[in-house]
């Protein structure tokens, strides 16, 4: 016998999320957990909210980070995601305090526990629902960043050890690895 798999509502994820001490995310009726994450990855998600925020300094776009949601919804489908770290710019829609349109950039820091979640589901939602570029970070200090390109995600590059990071969307962003993984 197999156990019956689950969907949950939105109020139910909702009423989850209000009482999980970690970040709750929901898959259209899944719901995915992740406990409180590492020092080292805490400390690659401020780098990263640092340097994007000292490049966007005076420009019609704001980087966010982990605890804001951001809500994908199309026809019947519905996805609340708090990615790492993140882009949108002032013609963002929102709904309460979630964005429900599309970053500009996403930045993923993988955990051992949510690596199949962001390199299977999240890098297909973003795909689907525009995001325009989306960097999967390794804490072992390595990025794969992918570029949506006519509706589809390429890899456009792999930056590792004394590499600069260079944003594809953002024409004069780059960021040294070494102040990523410090």
């Amino acid at each position: 016998m197999h156990a019956r798999e689950y969907t949950y509502s939105e109020k139910e994820f909702e009423d989850i999320q209000s009482n999980y001490n970690g970040k709750a995310e929901y898959c259209n009726g899944h719901v995915v957990l992740s406990s409180s994450t590492s020092i080292k990855h805490n400390e690659i998600i401020t780098n990263l909210s640092f340097n994007l925020t000292s490049y966007l300094k005076g420009s019609k776009c704001k980087a966010y980070t982990e605890s804001i949601e951001v809500i994908f919804r199309k026809d019947n489908e519905v996805y609340k995601f708090k990615p790492d770290v993140f882009v949108e710019c002032e013609d963002a829609s929102r709904e309460g305090q979630s964005f429900t349109s599309a970053p500009k950039i996403v930045f993923e820091v993988i955990s051992k526990s949510t690596a199949s979640h962001d390199y299977i589901t999240k890098l297909d939602i973003y795909q689907r629902f525009g995001v325009q570029e989306y960097n999967i970070v390794e804490q072992d200090g390595h990025i794969v960043q992918y570029t949506l390109t006519d509706g589809q995600y390429r890899i456009s590059n792999t930056f590792k050890d004394n590499d600069t990071y260079v944003s594809t969307f953002f024409e004069g962003l780059k960021i040294k690895l070494e102040d990523i993984f410090e």
